[in-house]
């Protein structure tokens, strides 16, 4: 397939991107400046010149591909307008297609709030941090779209052994010498590598039901503590991690850094059962070490 992958560069796009050439797919994407148009184009990638903001100066594309994978987010304060009105040009592009077009939209586990004790799936009420939940009208705008095969991808906290959900941990233990964590030791993440989760896009692409929602979760909840014992190990670390307030933490790096503070599980049981995903990677602690 022809697929326009939107936020390509990006720590999850440029995964997925990748996923998609080495099985036949051919992907095409944006780029705001020459040096990610130049870095695209060594991938093999086809590039077009654009960005979010202003979705009808390249949304012509949109008739002349067979999907589009939406992983992109300017995550400003005005994240959600520019969504909104990113998914109205792409919905009145793709009506004037020959064709319908698969659409994989992209939610995310903070969509269901604190779980605590309870593990999230695909049937599970939505309860969202009021900065991301504009990703539910958003996505329904795209369900509700006749020109569109719509399906929805809900991962779990992304990293590899290197960055991703870790990456704050990780600097943390390199500048202060001490692991920095948000909330509580004992606040669940629900986790995936990047890897899998890049995989778990081209499943779907290739093999999903149109009008369904996918939760992709490796590992079901894996604590902060866990997870902060490992990287101060494999630091070298003698000092026990610094646990910061969630007040602390808002004044430190914003409304963003709720997200990480939830108290999660969820599950990726529904991907596996009904399109054959299996993670690769199923310990993250192994990974950090």
């Amino acid at each position: 397939m022809r697929t326009l992958v939107l936020g390509a560069t990006g720590f999850i796009g440029q995964s997925i991107a990748r996923e998609l050439m080495e099985h036949g797919h051919k992907v095409v994407a944006l780029a705001r400046t020459k040096a990610s148009e130049a870095k695209l184009a060594d991938e093999g990638v086809e590039v077009i010149r654009g960005n979010l903001r202003h979705p009808e100066r390249w949304s012509g594309i949109v008739r002349k591909v067979d999907a589009i994978i939406h992983v992109a987010a300017t995550f400003s304060d005005d994240m959600g307008d520019v969504d909104r009105h990113l998914v109205e040009v792409l919905i009145a592009e793709a009506e004037r297609a020959q064709h319908r077009i698969r659409f994989i939209y992209t939610g995310g586990c903070w969509l269901y709030g604190v779980t605590g004790n309870k593990i999230a799936c695909e049937e599970s009420d939505f309860d969202p941090l009021p900065s991301f939940e504009w990703m539910i009208d958003n996505s329904s705008e795209v369900f509700a779209a006749a020109c569109f095969e719509a399906m929805l991808i809900h991962p779990a906290m992304v990293y590899d052994r290197n960055g991703g959900a870790i990456s704050g941990m990780l600097s943390s233990a390199c500048e202060s010498g001490r692991v920095e964590v948000w909330g509580s030791l004992m606040t669940r993440w629900p986790v995936v590598h990047r890897q899998d989760l890049a995989r778990a896009y081209r499943v779907v692409l290739e093999k999903g039901e149109g009008g369904q929602s996918y939760c992709v979760s490796a590992e079901n909840g894996v604590t902060a503590g866990e997870m902060a014992s490992v990287i101060a190990r494999r630091c070298g670390l003698k000092h026990e991690p610094q646990v910061l307030t969630g007040a602390e933490v808002i004044v430190k790096y914003g409304e963003c850094a709720r997200g990480p503070m939830l108290d999660q599980q969820m599950s990726g049981e529904k991907i596996k059962d009904t399109l054959g995903w299996v993670p690769r990677y199923k310990n993250i602690l192994s990974e950090i070490r």
